[in-house]
C-alpha cells in the first residue's frame, strides 16, 4: 500500500486502494508538487483528466460525460453526484487519451504542462496549468495523422513521443 493511504486497516477496502471509480487509466504521472494524475479514456467521449487524491471516488460507473458506444446512456445518465469528484478536464468527442508527462526540460514556456498522446485524437495535446486548473489547450502535431501511443521527457531535456506505427518523435 502506498503510505499515507486512507484505506489501511478498513475491513471494507483491501489496503492497495488509493481513490475509486476510475473507470480507464492510459496514463499516470506526478506533478513539480508530488500529486499524482491520470488521464482516463472515457466510453464513448468523456475522456478525463483527474488529480487523483487519497480515498476520493472518481465516479465511474455513477457519473460520466460520455456516452456507451450503442449510444445509450452510462447509467442513470449523470455527470454529477455527491460524494464523487469532478474531472478537472473533459473532452467529448474523445482523444483517446494515452501516456502522459508533466515537461521538465528547457523550454520556459512549457514547464509545467501536461502532454498527452491522443490515440484517436491523432496529436499531441499540451494542456497548460495554474492552480491545479486547465488554463488552456494547444494540439501539437496533428499535421502528422500519427497515434501519438507515449510521451515522455529524455535526459536531454527533449520531449519525446511514441506513435502506434513505429514513429519516434524528438
Amino acid at each position: 500500500p502506498a503510505p499515507g493511504n486512507p484505506f489501511i486497516g478498513k475491513s471494507e477496502y483491501k489496503p492497495e486502494i488509493y481513490a475509486y471509480g476510475v473507470r480507464n487509466p492510459q496514463g499516470m504521472a506526478i506533478d513539480s508538487n508530488g500529486n499524482l494524475w491520470d488521464v482516463e479514456m472515457g466510453p464513448r467521449g468523456g475522456d478525463e483528466i483527474n488529480l487523483i487524491q487519497p480515498g476520493k471516488n472518481y465516479g465511474w460507473g455513477d457519473v460520466t460525460y460520455g456516452i456507451e458506444y450503442s449510444g445509450d446512456k452510462v447509467g442513470q445518465g449523470i455527470t454529477q453526484k455527491k460524494g464523487t469528484e469532478q474531472p478537472v478536464y473533459y473532452w467529448d468527442p474523445s482523444i483517446s487519451p494515452s501516456g502522459i508527462t508533466f515537461y521538465t526540460g528547457d523550454m520556459n514556456e512549457w514547464k509545467g504542462n501536461l502532454f498527452i498522446g491522443c490515440l484517436s485524437g491523432e496529436h499531441i495535446a499540451r494542456i497548460i496549468m495554474k492552480d491545479n486548473k486547465v488554463i488552456g489547450e494547444e494540439r501539437l502535431l496533428a499535421d502528422q495523422k500519427e497515434r501519438f501511443r507515449d510521451v515522455l521527457n529524455g535526459m536531454d531535456g527533449n520531449l519525446y513521443a511514441v506513435t502506434d506505427s513505429g514513429k519516434l518523435y524528438r
